[in-house]
């Protein structure tokens, strides 16, 4: 066994777990700072109006979200094990990604914020979508058809 070994699943575990929490967060994101803007208008929701508040922020906030959450849930996104579920997380971060481009650079918060999330999904997206066949159990051959263990 290679001394790397045990650096790559560290970093693995990390990786899942930075997208696992950037899912949740921009999930949960777009309702909350909507709130929080209305508040600060001086318009605070009742609870018949939030419900139907809620609906389109949760909508937003699920396809920014839902590609970093799929990749963080362990074992869901696993290289050549599962493919098709490679291939509709991929799908999810190039939504998400579509959509920060479309939020843009106009804010300061965005600024700033917009080019950290895409960085941090480019990177999700090349070290566990692009590359399946490295993530293949050991003796089973890869995408290239070769043999890895």
């Amino acid at each position: 066994m290679p001394v790397a070994d045990p650096w790559r699943q560290i970093m693995t575990i990390l990786l899942r777990l930075i997208s696992l929490l950037l899912g949740c967060a921009l999930i949960v994101a777009p309702s909350y700072l909507l709130r929080l803007f209305a508040s600060s208008l001086g318009e605070h929701l009742e609870a018949r109006t939030f419900s139907s508040f809620l609906a389109p922020t949760l909508t937003i906030g699920l396809a920014l979200g839902s590609g970093p959450l799929l990749i963080g849930l362990p074992r869901l996104v696993a290289g050549a094990r599962t493919p098709g579920t490679r291939i509709v997380a991929g799908l999810l971060m190039l939504v998400s990604g579509a959509g920060f481009l479309t939020i843009g650079f106009d804010g300061y918060l965005t600024r700033v914020f917009t080019p950290a999330v895409l960085l941090i999904e480019a990177i999700l997206f090349a070290f566990f979508i692009w590359p399946a066949w490295r993530f293949s159990s050991a003796g089973s051959p890869g995408a290239d058809g070769r043999r890895t263990g």
